[in-house]
């Protein structure tokens, strides 16, 4: 990640560095060994490849009056653009250098930080680093001869140190437990629990109880504050180790700043020395010279060489026993994450007998599980059947035939018992009222119609002598005519409602079938969650909650601008519109995060990905003032905060 950073910003710088001869210069017969050494600093910079272009230069001198090194001549033409090559990959690599430490510092950072923030963090990390806890309490038992007395580890000696009020003596072994007490004063350890306080009537029961009750919390606390002492000290730990590595972070960000305000005088004297060199002019170029002193300055502080050659070597060295020192002090001051084996032997350790356990109980209850799994087979398989594939044939099958032809009542009943009412009532109508056919046809029309006149009038006269008519007359004829003039109404209700239902029936089959393909879906997507490895959109909610931090940070350090603990600025710089070197290093740690996630995460070739590498590129520019860059910042909430979900992270869905 950091050298795609170097390679980007160094870039422009490239074709600077590369050979072109003139039509001037006198071609010379030993120049085999400079073209391979140029063809080899063509690739990436690294340590091997500078360190073999500098033993090759050391048998060339730099001097004008050297025979075989003329101002007109190809041998000083490579010369001259092997040095260009060489300072540039020096300055890459010294780049590259700063940033690899500082990001890794501020990763490790965050990691303490992490595990500081929860209770539970701090206790598994106090078991995951008990081994080699004891291990250096055993080893100061062997170096010491010492003899591991119980009473040590004895809650009255922890407690002699925890609580007492005289100057803290600590115990070698506690010392040997967290290293850090050696040299940190302990913030815990001058914790003073609440003292129970006297009863004002120790002779009455009131003073007595009261007394019981101080004493039984006293105790209490006095037992919990000695159960969480180990934890109150690994958090401390934590928490000194952060402190610690956010101190290295700023102090190689600050350097890393200090470089990257020295690409302009770089880009300068490269140019410089590459129009004098295409001329055939002399090598002792005053702008390369000035920049490598300021560089040495910036990266050793030593400029007691002062001809280029040598100052190279010197630059080299440092390079190399920096990172030695670096690396060094890491491990002294104990900074760097545990390892994979100390973070899993928990795991690894209660992984074989929780194995075993479970196998064994799996195996007894065999039988119970092979029940169980079959009637999930058997659920999921009716599932199917009867809730997902039935529905959607029927579905199928409503829309190619349209289903069947009623689904309440068919249209041959409706139709017979019209028939019958009609029927009926031309009987009663041919024998009581004696109608010809013209009448019987007109009365059919209306029965057709509902209208059952002619009957009812002949119920009114029946129901005016009720026993008589119904021994003798017509009256039960015309009840039950009225009878099967309810069931024909109520057999076309049902058909308008059976109309309704067919046409709605395509409705009801994907009805029918929506659960099932709900449920299809809900368990479809999360087992995709569970199985799937692919990210989510633009990388997934935690790869965009950690851009939107980086953008959080960036912002805040443009607003307050931080100091190191060893510099003292004005208050005037603090206040002006610079951007000071510690904050140019930390913004670039930002926005090499930011980069690396354009180039991982956001879609290749698309505008949302070149618009932002775009900001990205405009606020890694040294020049720039810093009210200028929270303009950039501004714009870049507003062009990619909705996009990218930066405003549902932060809670709200508001525009900025």
């Amino acid at each position: 990640m950091t050298l795609n950073f170097t390679v980007h910003y160094t870039e422009r710088l490239v074709p600077l560095t590369r050979l072109q001869l003139s039509t001037q210069t006198k071609p010379t017969s030993d120049d085999g060994g400079l073209k391979s050494t140029h063809a080899m600093l063509q690739g990436s910079p690294s340590e091997a490849a500078v360190q073999q272009s500098i033993d090759f230069l050391r048998t060339f001198s730099v001097r004008e009056d050297k025979p075989g090194l003329q101002s007109d001549s190809e041998e000083l033409v490579f010369y001259n653009a092997v040095v260009r090559k060489t300072i540039f990959n020096m300055y890459a690599l010294a780049v590259d250098l700063y940033l690899e430490e500082s990001s890794a510092a501020q990763l490790d950072a965050e990691w303490w930080a992490e595990i500081e923030q929860s209770t539970w963090s701090v206790a598994s990390y106090l078991l995951q680093s008990l081994p080699s806890r004891l291990r250096r309490v055993f080893r100061l038992i062997q170096t010491r001869k010492m003899s591991a007395r119980l009473s040590a580890f004895r809650p009255s000696s922890i407690a002699r140190f925890y609580w007492d009020a005289a100057p803290i003596r600590l115990n070698p072994f506690m010392v040997a437990l967290f290293p850090y007490l050696r040299d940190q004063p302990s913030v815990v350890a001058s914790f003073t629990p609440v003292i129970a306080g006297k009863s004002t009537r120790p002779d009455s029961f009131v003073g007595l109880a009261e007394k019981i009750h101080d004493g039984v919390m006293y105790s209490t606390q006095r037992v919990i504050s000695l159960l969480l002492f180990p934890l109150r000290l690994a958090r401390e730990e934590c928490q000194l180790r952060r402190k610690e590595l956010e101190k290295v972070r700023d102090e190689r960000a600050e350097v890393l700043g200090k470089l990257l305000e020295l690409r302009s005088l770089l880009a300068n004297g490269l140019e410089a020395d590459f129009n004098v060199s295409t001329t055939g002019s002399s090598i002792d170029n005053q702008a390369l010279t000035e920049f490598l002193f300021k560089f040495a300055v910036v990266t050793s502080g030593d400029t007691s060489k002062k001809t280029v050659l040598p100052l190279i070597e010197q630059l080299l060295s440092a390079f190399k026993n920096h990172g030695i020192m670096h690396g060094a002090y890491l491990d002294v001051h104990d900074l760097r994450r545990p390892s994979r084996l100390t973070l899993l032997w928990p795991r690894l350790f209660l992984l074989p007998p929780l194995t075993f356990y479970c196998a064994k109980h799996i195996y007894a209850s065999r039988a119970t599980l092979a029940d169980l799994m079959l009637d999930v087979v058997n659920t999921v398989q009716n599932f199917f059947k009867g809730w997902l594939f039935d529905p959607i044939k029927d579905v199928l099958i409503t829309i190619r035939a349209g289903g069947e032809d009623g689904v309440i009542v068919r249209r041959e009943a409706v139709a017979a018992d019209l028939d019958s009412l009609e029927r009926m009532t031309l009987a009663l109508a041919r024998e009581k009222l004696s109608y010809d056919s013209t009448q019987l046809e007109a009365l059919s029309q209306q029965i057709r119609q509902g209208d059952l006149t002619a009957v009812l009038k002949i119920y009114e006269e029946d129901i005016k002598n009720p026993v008589k008519s119904a021994i003798s007359g017509t009256l039960l004829r015309s009840m039950f005519i009225q009878v099967q003039k309810a069931k024909v109404d109520l057999d076309q209700a049902l058909a308008g409602i059976d109309k309704l239902l067919k046409s709605q029936e395509l409705t009801f089959a994907f009805v029918g079938v929506a659960p099932a393909l709900a449920v299809i879906y809900v368990a479809g997507g999360f087992l995709r969650g569970i199985l799937s490895i692919r990210p989510g959109r633009y990388g997934g909610k935690l790869r965009k909650t950690s851009v939107w931090l980086a953008m959080r940070r960036i912002e805040r350090l443009l607003l307050f601008q931080p100091k190191l603990l060893h510099h003292h600025h004005d208050t005037e710089n603090v206040h002006s519109d610079t951007i000071p070197a510690l904050t140019t290093g930390l913004l670039v740690l930002s926005l090499t995060h930011l980069r690396e996630y354009a180039l991982t995460s956001l879609p290749a070739r698309s505008r949302l990905r070149e618009g932002f590498l775009e900001d990205i590129e405009i606020l890694e520019d040294p020049g720039l003032r810093r009210s200028e860059k929270l303009r950039i910042i501004d714009r870049m909430w507003k062009s990619w905060g909705k996009e990218l979900g930066w405003y549902d992270l932060a809670g709200g869905g508001s525009n900025r």
